[in-house]
């Protein structure tokens, strides 16, 4: 079945702001990395990148054009949903009239956890020259979609959300283009949730009923154009926000999923960045890619562990929506930045440290074994304003997930 008009919160990121693939190996099915939330964990100015709210057309993150001579084509994809401890993630084609049709079935075996991310070469039955990609990702009771293609397990998603009245219609992303019926207006446990039940109206208005949340959550994510994956560059996907939908809010809400999300208006989306592939025999090469919708800029360094009291080493300063420095800093030796010596990523603000995470688990997330001299990583930042925790059943906590510029 193909949907026309069906994922209210896509569009195609204009091919034009980055270049990307030409190698088409085999569909990566495992997630590169271990998911959950970091227990700790920044960059400069510059480079391409778009990013968008749900809507509007997608923003360039800044930075100068792409300069460097296109090599292997790879596309990275990372997990950076605030709401949603795991997902199944599906690819649609995207016909040059719009038509949006699932192929296949989920990239990955087990559920795609936060902060993992997978490599992606090829996708049977699209063709990276002339059709887009739109990822479409499922939330919830994940064992309900068992031996389901994505077509089969995208229409079983649409279905529970408009049993539970809780379908996103305009504004929101997978609603019908023709609107759906409104969510409660209840919030959650925890961080402020507020029970619809308990919202008497003015004048003596009964309260609603109390909102249900939906077993599953479908919602499409921004779709990459025709062209963009087959132009020899390295690009990372990496898709953030919140869904949304019946109790997913709280007088915190939008310091997890960023300004102007509601439980009806979902902010999930997604920014597409070309990486850097300088590198240095005797440095690593180091970028960091700033995905969350929370955070202003903020500043990433590398630290000793306690009692040290030493600041570290500088990696960069970022932008929401930005990937920098631009090409990639060859500054620092692995032993510079301790990755092997227990040393932490830092996010920072104005000399305040608001989050930090072990260099093993920001490797772990994905699914490095070690960094090495002589080649290049991006490290993403995603999640909810960096000083925050995360909330049991609603919202995750900030996390750092490194990737490889070329992963093998």
């Amino acid at each position: 079945m193909a949907w026309r008009g069906v994922w209210l919160g896509s569009w195609l990121f204009s091919a034009g702001f980055v270049a990307c693939v030409t190698n088409h190996d085999a569909l990566e099915k495992k997630p590169s990395g271990r998911g959950g939330n970091g227990s700790g964990g920044t960059a400069s100015a510059g480079a391409p990148s778009n990013r968008g709210g749900f809507g509007g057309d997608a923003a360039n993150g800044g930075g100068h054009s792409d300069d460097e001579p296109p090599g292997d084509s790879v596309l990275t994809i990372v997990n950076g949903i605030v709401d949603a401890p795991s997902v199944a993630l599906c690819l649609a084609k995207v016909d040059q009239d719009g038509t949006v049709t699932p192929v296949g079935s989920p990239l990955t075996d087990a559920p795609f956890e936060y902060g993992q991310s997978l490599v992606l070469r090829d996708v049977d039955g699209i063709d990276f020259e002339t059709d887009g990609l739109e990822p479409i990702v499922i939330a919830g009771e994940l064992d309900r979609l068992a031996d389901l293609d994505c077509e089969a397990a995208i229409a079983r998603a649409r279905d529970e959300e408009a049993r539970s009245g809780g379908e996103i219609g305009q504004g929101g992303a997978a609603g019908d283009s023709n609107g759906s019926p409104p969510l409660g207006a209840g919030g959650s446990a925890g961080e402020g949730g507020t029970d619809s039940t308990a919202e008497g109206g003015s004048g003596g208005v009964a309260p609603g009923p109390a909102p249900v949340r939906s077993p599953l959550r479908v919602r499409g994510l921004p779709a990459i154009s025709a062209g963009t994956l087959n132009a020899g560059r390295s690009l990372v996907f990496v898709a953030n926000g919140c869904m949304g939908g019946a109790t997913y809010s709280g007088a915190a809400a939008a310091e997890y999923c960023g300004a102007g999300y509601t439980a009806r208006e979902p902010s999930v989306s997604a920014i597409l960045v070309s990486l850097s592939r300088q590198v240095s025999d005797e440095h690593v090469a180091l970028q960091v890619v700033h995905a969350s919708l929370a955070n202003a800029q903020v500043d990433l360094r590398s630290r000793p562990p306690f009692p040290s009291m030493a600041s570290g080493v500088a990696i960069a300063s970022v932008l929401t929506g930005q990937v920098a420095p631009r090409p990639a800093s060859i500054q620092n030796a692995l032993f510079d930045l301790g990755s092997a010596r227990k040393y932490s990523v830092s996010v920072e603000s104005q000399g305040d440290v608001l989050y930090e995470q072990p260099w093993a688990s920001v490797l772990a997330q994905g699914g490095l074994p070690a960094l090495e001299n002589g080649k290049g990583y991006a490290l993403i930042l995603n999640g909810p304003q960096a000083a925050l925790k995360p909330v049991p059943d609603l919202w995750n906590g900030p996390t750092l997930t490194a990737i490889a510029v070329d992963p093998e």
